[in-house]
C-alpha cells in the first residue's frame, strides 16, 4: 500500500489534470452537440405539411386524399420518431444516468486514448526522467512495482469516468433545459440500475486499458513511445475487427459485447454513448456478456504477465 501511495501522488501532475480536464470536457460538448440534434430532429419534423394536390401532380379526388393520408402519417411518424429519441437523450442527461453515458465514453476509444497519455506520463516518463532506477532502490521488489504501476493507472482511468460523470451531472439538466428536451420520465431505479451496471463493467475495460499501457510501457521505454504504441495497440484491435474472419474473436469485439454496446450503426444517436462499435463489424451479433468479460479478463491478464516478463529482464541501471 505504501507503494501504490506513492504512485498515485506521482500522478498529481499537470499531464493528468489536462487529461481529465479534456476528457471531462469533451463529454459535456458532445451532451451539448446531441441535445442540440435531438431538438432539431423534433423541429424539423414538427411542422412538417403535407404537399398539396398540385405539388404531387395529382387531380382532386380520391387518389389525392389517399396520398395526403400517407403523408401525414408518415410526417406524424418522423415526429413521433424525433421525440423518442429527444426523450432518449434527455434520459442520458439525468444526473445519475449520466454515469452510463460517462461510462460508455470512457470504456471506448476516448478513454482509451486518454490512458495511454496517462501511461506516457506515468510509466514511460520513469525511463524518459532517469527515476526509475531510484523506484526499484526504495523497492526493489520489481512485481510491486508493476503491481502498483497498473493499480495507479487503473484508479486514474477510474478517475475519468468520475470527472466526466460529474460533469455531466451538472450540465446536463441545464443542457436539457435550454434544449426543451421531453421529459423522459426515467424511474429513478431505472438510472440507478443503468449507471451502476455500466460504471462496473467499465472498470474490467479501463483495468485491461491500463493494462496495455503498461505493457507499451516496459517495451518502448520512453514517455512518447508508450504514446504512440498503446494508442497503436487500441486501433490495432479495431482494424482487427473489421477483418471478417476474425471479427467475433477480437479484444475490440469482446469490449463491445461485456459494455453492451450497440452494433454498427444503431450505437450511432444524437448523443453517442461510446465511440467504439461504429467502427466495427463483426458480421452479425457481437458475443454476449460471458464471453466479453471472460475475453477483457485474458486481455488484462495476458498484457499484465507479459509486462511483468519483459520489466523483470530489463537492465534498468543506465
Amino acid at each position: 500500500m505504501r507503494h501504490l501511495r506513492a504512485e498515485l501522488a506521482t500522478l498529481n501532475r499537470p499531464l493528468t489534470w489536462a487529461v481529465m480536464t479534456a476528457a471531462a470536457l469533451f463529454c459535456v460538448l458532445l451532451a451539448i452537440g446531441g441535445a442540440d440534434n435531438a431538438r432539431r430532429a423534433v423541429d424539423d419534423t414538427g411542422g412538417g405539411r403535407s404537399p398539396s394536390c398540385a405539388v404531387m401532380r395529382l387531380p382532386a379526388g380520391p387518389a389525392c386524399a389517399q396520398a395526403l393520408a400517407i403523408q401525414k402519417r408518415r410526417i406524424e411518424e418522423e415526429h413521433a420518431a424525433g421525440t423518442r429519441a429527444a426523450a432518449r437523450t434527455a434520459a442520458q442527461l439525468d444526473p445519475i444516468a449520466a454515469g452510463a453515458e460517462a461510462a460508455g465514453l470512457m470504456a471506448s476509444l476516448p478513454g482509451a486514448l486518454a490512458v495511454s497519455l496517462l501511461a506516457g506520463g506515468h510509466i514511460g516518463g520513469e525511463w524518459s526522467g532517469r527515476t526509475l532506477k531510484n523506484v526499484l532502490t526504495q523497492n526493489g521488489r520489481r512485481l510491486r512495482v508493476v503491481a502498483a504501476k497498473l493499480v495507479s493507472l487503473w484508479i486514474a482511468g477510474v478517475g475519468l469516468v468520475c470527472a466526466c460523470w460529474t460533469c455531466l451531472a451538472v450540465a446536463g439538466p441545464v443542457i436539457r433545459a435550454a434544449d426543451h428536451l421531453p421529459d423522459p420520465h426515467q424511474p429513478t431505479h431505472h438510472a440507478v440500475t443503468w449507471a451502476g451496471t455500466q460504471f462496473g463493467r467499465s472498470l474490467v475495460v479501463l483495468a485491461a486499458f491500463a493494462a496495455i499501457g503498461l505493457l507499451a510501457g516496459v517495451v518502448t521505454r520512453g514517455t512518447i513511445g508508450t504514446m504512440a504504441a498503446s494508442a497503436a495497440i487500441v486501433l490495432a484491435m479495431l482494424i482487427a475487427a473489421t477483418l471478417p474472419a476474425l471479427g467475433r474473436w477480437t479484444p475490440a469485439t469482446w469490449v463491445q459485447g461485456w459494455m453492451g454496446f450497440a452494433g454498427g450503426q444503431e450505437s450511432i444517436g444524437s448523443l453517442p454513448d461510446n465511440f467504439w462499435s461504429r467502427f466495427i463489424d463483426t458480421g452479425g451479433t457481437a458475443p454476449g456478456h460471458a464471453m466479453g468479460l471472460a475475453g477483457v479478463t485474458g486481455l488484462l491478464v495476458t498484457c499484465a504477465v507479459a509486462a511483468f516478463v519483459v520489466f523483470r529482464r530489463l537492465d534498468v541501471t543506465g
